[in-house]
């Protein structure tokens, strides 16, 4: 009898052990940026109609002593700076689900356009409208057939209307430009291209075989890389000093053009 009511006992004792585990297993995740605003969450009862659902609440994986033994609540996240990154982390018993009522006050779809885009011979120019805080603008060129970050610059975070203007990074022929818009959630939005075409000459140099220095006809970005495609010289002017550079064949990258160079 007694070895019936030890059993009957580690029965029970793993019973209760099992609920306690199952009701930890549930939990929603929410991640997004806060941009000024809390969030609202409604908390139903668990299936045994005596507790709410919710068991703990974490912002960016931090414990947070909110009152969720109530039928709603709220997550109070006016300590964060808006721009920030958020996640919210929600524990729950298995057998419900606490529903956040506005998740799009941290997950509003990007309302982010580029209104304008326009290049000169001096100027790159756009304005955008639904920006958000903290996102930056970059300026891209096609180069070697591949774009190439040419400027960088904070976004102004305005959802109206922002202008934007830098100088211009022609090299002969056609340019192309486009704008990259990176948000600091990560999301990532590109204008369409713009083409420019420069009427600046294109880059020559001499000799072609070359003892000491490389001569190009005026001053330019140039990159020069050795036969295994190791840039050795990246600079901008009109000379280029190899004359300590071993024996042999290099490549120069200058004016989206490239050429092969020979050290004697």
């Amino acid at each position: 009898m007694t070895h019936i009511k030890l059993v009957s006992k580690l029965l029970l004792s793993a019973i209760v052990l099992f609920s306690v585990f199952t009701s930890q297993a549930g939990i929603l995740t929410i991640s997004g940026v806060y941009q000024g605003k809390n969030l609202y969450v409604q908390n139903p009862f668990a299936g045994n109609m005596r507790d709410y659902c919710t068991n703990d609440v974490y912002v960016n994986e931090v414990k947070k002593e909110y009152n969720v033994a109530s039928s709603a609540f709220e997550i109070d996240l006016s300590f964060m700076k808006i721009g920030d990154p958020v996640t919210i982390k929600i524990t729950h018993k298995d057998d419900c689900k606490p529903k956040i009522l506005n998740p799009q006050v941290i997950q509003a779809t990007s309302a982010f356009s580029i209104s304008s885009f326009s290049v000169d011979q001096d100027h790159i120019l756009w304005s955008t409208k639904g920006e958000r805080p903290k996102g930056k603008m970059f300026v891209e060129q096609m180069r070697y057939n591949t774009w190439v970050i040419v400027k960088e610059l904070n976004g102004l975070g305005n959802s109206l209307m922002n202008s934007y203007q830098t100088e211009s990074f022609h090299h002969s022929g056609v340019n192309q430009y486009r704008i990259k818009y990176l948000e600091v959630d990560g999301q990532i939005k590109y204008s369409s291209t713009v083409e420019y075409t420069s009427t600046l000459a294109p880059v020559t140099f001499y000799p072609h075989r070359v003892t000491d220095k490389i001569t190009l006809s005026r001053p330019v970005e140039y990159e020069l890389q050795d036969a295994f495609g190791n840039v050795i010289r990246k600079s901008k002017g009109s000379e280029i000093d190899i004359a300590t550079s071993p024996t042999g064949v290099y490549y120069l990258n200058c004016d989206n053009q490239t050429f092969k160079i020979f050290k004697k």
